[in-house]
């Protein structure tokens, strides 16, 4: 009896060891959990997938980054990274800068041939366009340079086998955000439209 007893005592003890804890926001910055982050980014992202037959040539998944998922997202990284308040302030001020310029979408690219996997190059075989209130304005691809599980844990649906991408247009968020969008990707390989 008494060595069930330490047996069970050391299980009750490996268990709460073992336990992972959820960082805690620091104060006066905004608490976003990551399940309510994750399911604002799925809200805010559209797939589609173009096959010839059963030949895949192109699946793309984009991330309008609109002001309430910048704000979301800041939430998100200073609980991970665990950032002081004027920190997430800065971080803050350099994102409302950044959108009064330009309205950004995250990009996750997969086509099966790597030399058409080229939207941030000078010379690409593709053209991006965002089609939103009767204007047109054209996008400029950069490939994201992060590690792996740093651009998983802000877009969770991204996987290895494709390649990420920031792409920009020349249109402040405010002006567009909150209003029907298309982008459409086109190119010499396929053609499509996200309609968000």
């Amino acid at each position: 009896m008494k060595i069930q007893f330490i047996l069970l005592l050391l299980a009750v003890c490996f268990v709460n060891t073992s336990c992972v804890t959820r960082l805690s926001t620091p104060t006066g910055i905004p608490d976003v959990s990551v399940s309510e982050y994750e399911s604002m980014v799925l809200q805010k992202t559209k797939k589609i997938q173009v096959y010839d037959g059963l030949y895949n040539q192109l699946t793309v998944q984009a991330t309008w980054i609109d002001s309430a998922l910048t704000e979301a997202a800041l939430s998100n990284n200073a609980r991970l990274y665990q950032w002081t308040e004027q920190k997430y302030k800065e971080e803050k001020s350099k994102a409302i800068s950044k959108h009064a310029e330009k309205t950004e979408f995250f990009m996750s690219f997969y086509t099966p041939e790597r030399k058409h996997n080229d939207l941030s190059k000078i010379s690409t075989v593709w053209k991006i366009f965002l089609d939103v209130n009767g204007q047109r304005y054209e996008g400029k691809a950069t490939k994201v340079r992060s590690l792996f599980s740093e651009i998983q844990v802000m877009y969770p649906y991204h996987n290895r086998w494709s390649t990420p991408y920031m792409v920009t247009f020349p249109v402040a968020t405010g002006l567009v955000e909150n209003k029907p969008a298309v982008v459409t990707l086109t190119g010499a390989i396929s053609t499509t439209q996200l309609q968000f």
